[in-house]
This record gives structure tokens, C-alpha cells and sequence, in this order.
């Protein structure tokens, strides 16, 4: 048997004389001529006008009854109407009378139901009925990869089998299924205007996307069918966590999430990709959203094109186009970072970017160092990574030695919805513990939990001041941008306290804990912030969710990066020569290292004081940003003690914070962390505690010894707990990153006279050889090791 479309292309025309005969109506200047039919011979030298699809894209097409549903069929090519689908899938009109009357009616009223029953937005028509549960599917054979037709129903297991021997029975003659021809009208959906002409657009069956999406969007809008339910035993999460964690895309309720998509739009950058999919961007959205529901439900494996693929299922001729469009779609998402990224080894080489094998050398082996060369060498790229240090990682670096991993630089995951160092955790198989809310606020004056409602009471009033703040900074000038964050606090704060009820000690310093806070987000004291654009970031999506603490370290992720990698340490690099086609990285030891591009992630502290020269020079656009961005500082302080002393008074709170007297030095030992492990406070070596010195604390302890700053810590902690007999500590760290000269910082900040725009210029690219990633280029989420890591993915 021959399929209908096949036969439609074998008909043999007639003479030319036949070809011109026409059946045209009288027309007026005003209407369009009807579309021109066509005289083709049928069989035994007859000839019959055959009428063509009325649809603009049918031109040339002889169109042929896809269903044979009616025992009336126009099997003859003569129709009173044909029904366009697409521009090769017609039925005629006798078939489309099969659903609108009796029990084929019955069929399409249960389906009408069950699509606004499962979220179908406007009742469908006849039409897309068809397209959904009548037309057949379109199945690629695993073996010699043609593609076949398959009537009724497919399930999941039928896509991921399929071979032609299922359609196709073998011959007398022993010869193979697969030998025989394909459609040639399957070739045509791929052609690049095909989907223009679609009557109906694509809705996936059983798309994984429905499990995020559940019914706060209608699907049909969505490119999915309302009329399939979700197979949960096909689409299961890799963990609980990473179900509770994992929020790809915007719910009604949502704010601004980071790292989040809206399932019914192309996001700017996805436009500029695709651009033949701005009109109809059902096309793109269904498989985009399949791909990222794909990657959230199992970060722990490489998503191909392949298994997307066995995931598409729609009946019709648009499945073969999906199919081909996914692989793209794809390779575009794990491009940017979105999908495919962290730990994931053994790269499939559907992903690889470079035409011939590029070379690029990573400058520095922290977080975003290590990361770009683990994502460049899985997209095919040959990566030397040069490290100054004897290991990897950065800032990240963990101390075992306390019972517990205390880390000297990151621990703390800051939100973990959508967070990509989860996703490492996941990974690599890690515990993070989910930090509580409360927090408890002791006074050292008087050894008490502050008032509750006294707490609140000053927080809403600190919340205010900053909105006065902000709303300050939408009508600011640029003879604001002098304006220091401190001199603009103590303005609104003159002026709200005369209108408010801050009147006691205990209100004054509590004031004081919030500025504290506030300069430990900033990394710096805020007579060094800007006023006007401290608070950039907040202009980008932030990530939702509680706080965790990595227990088991961050440490444990570098080493698993670094695995596989080309790293060079004790490397200085002293010099990069980007002035001929080639880059030449040079180091201390004087040793060159040829490559097509470079990738500096150094410190921003390393690049002010110009320990890497670059010939030619930098833009001076990027030297000023160099020289006006501000290098915070934090510092840190674990003390580990014979007996946990705090849990009592604290009600086993995560952290607690310390409220210190009035006149008292801002910034010293502001929050306490509890590390001891859940059910071991009775364990004399695990009750450890971690504290942070900010803003002019932080820079005043370099002047001090290890044993001062420690003393100082435990007289704070006496103060705050009087009834305790506090005993000296076991062990402690104190981390001097201010004063390490190949790191000298721990996040940037945009200082006075700075702007957002300086992060800007320091994330562009020098002549295309030269990028910068990390700490100094400007993301939604600076003043992180998340962050660090997402600017290295883009």
C-alpha cells in the first residue's frame, strides 16, 4: 500500500493545454480571485479538476485526504471542501462530517471536556481535535533512522523502540523493512517556512513541563496538550531535595526569581537566537520548557537530544520538525549555562562549539576559573588552566580539623531555590542543612534576648529608611553620586527619628545591628559605599528561598571540578600579549603559553594593583573601572569549645546575633553560626561556632594578632551569656584574606563615585581574545561564590 502523500506526488499531469484550464469566478477590482484548481489525470487516462486548499501556503499543492475516515472519502480528489492542517496534511469535508454528528460528535464533546477540564484556555475546534487524536504519528526508526507513519495510539516506550519492522512487514523474498523508501513528504516539514503555514499549533502530550507547571497556566498556550495527564511514574525528581529546591519557572505568585524562565515568552536573549520564532513562539516554548523541565527533575545526568526526542510527542507532520528543532534548542540552553553544567563527566559531543580544537588558558583556579575550563573542555575546547597558588579553589577552602568542615571563604548558601551550587551538591552528592529563620538578638549590655517586638518594631523602621533611600535614588543626579551610603543613612535617619518612637538605648543599638548587617552585605564601611547605586543587584532577579549551610564544606565541589582539568600551579602569570592573532600568557618563571583566547578571573584586588601587565593596555574604560571599584572585605573566626553553652538560651537556633553597647565599634562578632551537627551538642568536639567581622572591624584586626581577636571574641560571648561559665577555646581560625597578596579581598562593592555601569565595562570582552569572568563582572548575584560561578557559565 501506498501512502496517500506518496500517491499525491506520483500523479502525472497533463498536457499544458490541460494545465491552463481554470475555473475562476467573476471577481470585482475590490475581492481577491478565488485559488486557481487544477486539472490532473486520476487513472485510465481520466481526467478530474481537482479543487485546491483555499490556504495561501498551498500553492502548489495537490491536496489528499490524510484520515479516509468516510465510506463518502473524496478518495477521487473531488471535494466540496478541503481542511488545511498543514501545507502536506488535508482532509476532506466528507471526513470532517464524521465529528460533527453522532458518535463521532459524542468523541469530540468528552474530549472538549476534558480539555477545560485540565486547563485548555477557549473551546477547540473540530479541527484541532483531528490534529490531536485522529492524525497519525510520525516515528523515527532507531536502526536506519527513516521516518514511518503509526495510526492510534503511542506511548512513551513506542517512540524509544521504534524500528520499521513495527509498519512494515518483511517481504517473501527476505528483503529488510528498512530498505524500503521513506516518505518523501517528510523531508518537506523540515523546510525553513513549513511551520508558517501550520493551522494549528503543536501541543505536546504528557510534557515533563506539566509537573512544575501543575494548572497555574493555560497549557494550550504553552505549546501542551490539556487533554493528556502527566505520567508520574515516568517523570520522577532525582531526590526530595531537589524537588523542594528546584522552581524553573514563574509561578502567579512570584517576584522576580532568579534563574527562572516564563513558560509563556521568549526571554530577549531566546529571540535573539531564534528569531523565526518571535510570532509564534508555541513552537519554541514547548520544547524549551520540555528541555528545563528535564534538567530540574535530574541535574545528575546529561540531557541530549536524543532523550528530549523520545519525550516529544505529537501526532502529525510537526513532530519531525520538533524533533530536528530540540538539538538546537538544546545546544542553546547548555551554551548559556542553563542546562548541562556543574560535575557532569563524559561530555556527549553533540555539544562541542569549536569548528577546529581552540586553545584558551584560564588565568586563576578559583570557583569561576575552574568552572569555565570545565565547561569550555566539555564543549571541545583544549584549557590550561594557571594557578598561582599550590590548590585550587580559590577562596573556597575548608578546615576539617575542628570535628566539622568550617569553611575560610564560602559555606553558605544564600537562597536556595534555583541555586546552581545546590545543583553541584546534588551532584556530587552533598548534604546541605537548611538554615531556620529565627534569630534570636542577645544585648551585650544587659546578657538578654532583646524584646520581640521591640526588634520588629526597629527593623520596620530600618526597612523604611532604605525605601526612603531608594525612592531617593530614582530622582538622584549625578551631584548625588559623591554621596556616601553612611552620610545618606544618618539624613533620613535625622529625619525619621524626629518622626518616630526610637528613643531607647535598646532601639539606638539595635539600629546600630541593622547598619552592621548592612556592611557586611556590602563587604565594606559605608562611608566607602555609594549612595546612589549601593544597592545594584536589587535591579536583577535574586534567588528565593531559606539559607543553607554546606555542611560537608565547599571544597569537596572544587575538587570534583578540578577533576580532568589542565591545571598548572605555582603559575604567576606576570603578562598577557594579545597584540598579534595568537595570545601569549606569560609567567614568573618565564614560561609562555600560546592560545586563541585568554580568560582572566584573578581577584579584583590583583588587577588594581597591576600585577598582570597587558600589551596593548586595557580600554580606558575598563582601567577606570578597575581603579573605581571597591575590594570588600570580610573576615572570619571559628572557635570550637569543650561544651555548648549557647543552645539553651538560643532555643538551638542556626545563628543568633550580638547587639553591642552603644558607642561600641560596629561590625565585630555581629552574628554567630552554630556548626555543631544536629544531636551532637554533647560532643566536646563539634560545638564550634563561626562569627564575621565587617566593615571597619575587619580592617583593624590586621593590626592585631590571632590570640588579640580570639580574646576579644570570648569576651563578647561572656558578655552575652553572664550565667555561663564560658572556658577558653579548644581550637580557633582567624582568616586574614585582606592581607593575602594574590587574593587581597572578599567581594567587590561599587565605592563613591562608581557606578553600575563600571561592572559593565569589566565585563567586555578586549578585541575578542581577552574576557574577564568572576568576582569583577557584573550579575544579578555579586558578593558571592554563586555569583562567581553563574558569570563564568554565560
Amino acid at each position: 500500500l501506498m501512502c496517500p502523500n506518496a500517491m499525491a506526488t506520483r500523479l502525472r499531469q497533463t498536457s499544458d493545454r490541460l494545465q491552463r484550464r481554470t475555473i475562476i469566478k467573476s471577481t470585482t477590482s475590490r475581492s481577491r480571485p478565488q485559488r486557481v484548481n487544477r486539472l490532473v489525470e486520476i487513472a485510465n487516462g481520466k481526467d478530474a479538476v481537482v479543487l485546491r486548499c483555499s490556504h495561501r501556503g498551498c500553492r502548489d499543492v495537490i491536496p489528499v485526504c490524510i484520515l479516509k475516515l468516510s465510506d463518502r472519502c473524496s478518495t477521487t480528489f473531488k471535494s466540496a471542501k478541503w481542511h488545511h492542517i498543514s501545507c502536506d496534511e488535508h482532509y476532506c469535508q466528507c471526513c470532517y462530517d464524521c465529528y460533527t454528528q453522532k458518535s463521532g460528535l459524542r468523541k469530540v464533546n468528552d474530549w472538549r471536556r476534558l480539555w477545560k477540564l485540565n486547563g485548555g484556555k477557549a473551546l477547540p475546534s473540530i479541527k484541532l481535535f483531528i490534529a490531536e487524536e485522529v492524525l497519525p504519528y510520525w516515528i523515527q526508526c532507531m536502526k536506519c533512522s527513516k521516518w514511518r507513519t503509526v495510526l492510534g495510539t503511542c506511548y512513551y516506550n513506542d517512540f524509544a523502540n521504534f524500528d520499521c519492522s513495527r509498519v512494515i512487514s518483511p517481504t517473501d523474498d527476505g528483503q529488510d523493512p528498512c530498505s524500503v523508501a521513506e516518505d518523501p513528504v517528510a523531508r518537506r516539514a523540515l523546510v525553513s517556512y513549513w511551520f508558517k503555514y501550520l493551522a494549528v499549533p503543536p501541543l505536546l502530550k504528557n510534557s515533563p513541563a506539566a509537573v512544575f507547571l501543575k494548572k497555574e497556566y493555560y497549557f494550550d498556550l504553552l505549546g501542551m496538550s490539556p487533554t493528556s495527564l502527566v505520567d508520574t511514574h515516568l517523570y520522577k525528581f532525582l531526590s526530595v531535595s531537589v524537588e523542594q529546591n528546584a522552581r524553573p519557572f514563574y509561578m502567579a505568585t512570584d517576584y522576580d526569581r532568579a534563574r527562572c524562565f516564563r513558560p509563556d515568552a521568549m526571554e530577549p536573549d531566546e529571540i535573539k537566537a531564534f528569531p523565526e520564532y518571535e510570532s509564534e513562539q508555541n513552537f519554541y516554548l514547548c520544547l524549551r520548557n520540555l528541555i528545563v523541565a528535564l534538567w530540574n527533575l535530574n541535574p545528575s545526568n546529561w540531557i541530549t537530544p536524543a532523550d528530549c526526542k523520545k519525550k516529544i510527542i505529537c501526532r502529525g507532520l510537526i513532530r519531525i520538525l520538533l524533533t530536528h528543532e530540540v538539538g538546537r534548542i538544546l545546544q542553546f540552553l547548555t551554551h548559556q549555562g542553563l542546562v548541562n553544567f556543574g560535575l557532569l563527566k563524559n561530555p556527549p559531543n553533540c555539544f562541542s562549539i569549536a569548528p577546529k580544537k581552540m586553545s584558551v588558558v584560564v588565568v586563576g583556579a578559583g570557583i569561576s576559573g575552574i568552572a569555565a575550563a570545565r565547561q569550555l573542555q566539555n564543549f571541545g575546547v583544549n584549557v590550561v588552566v594557571l594557578e598561582i597558588k599550590e590548590k585550587a579553589g580559590g577562596r573556597i577552602v575548608d578546615d576539617c580539623s575542628f570535628g566539622v568542615p568550617v569553611g575560610r571563604g564560602g559555606q553558605l548558601i544564600t537562597g536556595i531555590i534555583n541555586n546552581p551550587f545546590c545543583v553541584l551538591c546534588f551532584q556530587a552528592g552533598i548534604n546541605f542543612r537548611v538554615l531556620r529563620e529565627e534569630c534570636p538578638l542577645i544585648s551585650e549590655r544587659t546578657g538578654k534576648i532583646v524584646n520581640h517586638d521591640v526588634d520588629r518594631q526597629v527593623e520596620c523602621h530600618f526597612n523604611a529608611l532604605l525605601d526612603v533611600i531608594e525612592h531617593w535614588q530614582r530622582r538622584g543626579d549625578m551631584d548625588d553620586n559623591l554621596l556616601t551610603l553612611m552620610k545618606k543613612v544618618d539624613r533620613c535617619y535625622s529625619a525619621h527619628k524626629c518622626g518616630s518612637s526610637l528613643e531607647s538605648v535598646d532601639e539606638e543599638e539595635l539600629f546600630n545591628f541593622h547598619i552592621s548587617n548592612l556592611e557586611y552585605s556590602c563587604g565594606s564601611p559605608l562611608e566607602m559605599v555609594s549612595g546612589l547605586h549601593w544597592n545594584q543587584n536589587e535591579k536583577f532577579p535574586q534567588f528565593a528561598g531559606s539559607h543553607a549551610l554546606m555542611t560537608a564544606g565547599c571544597a569537596r565541589i572544587t575538587d570534583q571540578l578540578v577533576e580532568g582539568l589542565d591545571v598548572r600551579y605555582c603559575k604567576k602569570v606576570v603578562g598577557i600579549d594579545y597584540s598579534s592573532e595568537q595570545v601569549k600568557v606569560c609567567t614568573a618563571d618565564e614560561e609562555t603559553f600560546i592560545c586563541d583566547k585568554v580568560i582572566v578571573t584573578v581577584p579584583l584586588a590583583v588587577l588594581k594593583k597591576e600585577c598582570i601587565e597587558f600589551l596593548p593596555a586595557l580600554p580606558d574604560n575598563k582601567l577606570k573601572a578597575i581603579s573605581t571599584l571597591g575590594c570588600g572585605i570580610i573576615e572570619k573566626i571559628a572557635l570550637r569549645f569543650s561544651k555548648n553553652f549557647w543552645s539553651k538560651k538560643t532555643n538551638a537556633a542556626d545563628y543568633f546575633g550580638s547587639v553591642s553597647s552603644k558607642g561600641q565599634q560596629r561590625g565585630f562578632f555581629n552574628v554567630f553560626y552554630d556548626f555543631t551537627p544536629p544531636g551532637s551538642s554533647d560532643d566536646e568536639t563539634c560545638n564550634v561556632l563561626m562569627c564575621y567581622l565587617s566593615g571597619e572591624s575587619a580592617q583593624l584586626i590586621h593590626s592585631k594578632t590571632d590570640e588579640a581577636i580570639v580574646d576579644l571574641c570570648v569576651q563578647t560571648l561572656r558578655k552575652m551569656f553572664p550565667e555561663e561559665d564560658i572556658p577558653e577555646p579548644m581550637k580557633y581560625m582567624v582568616t586574614r584574606w585582606g592581607q593575602d597578596p594574590d587574593i587581597g579581598m572578599a567581594y567587590s562593592y561599587i565605592c563613591v563615585g562608581a557606578t553600575g555601569d563600571d561592572y559593565d565595562a569589566m565585563a567586555e570582552t578586549v578585541k575578542g581574545k581577552v574576557h574577564f569572568a568572576g568576582e569583577c563582572k557584573l550579575d544579578a548575584w555579586w558578593r558571592s561564590e554563586k555569583k562567581k560561578f553563574i558569570c563564568t557559565e554565560n
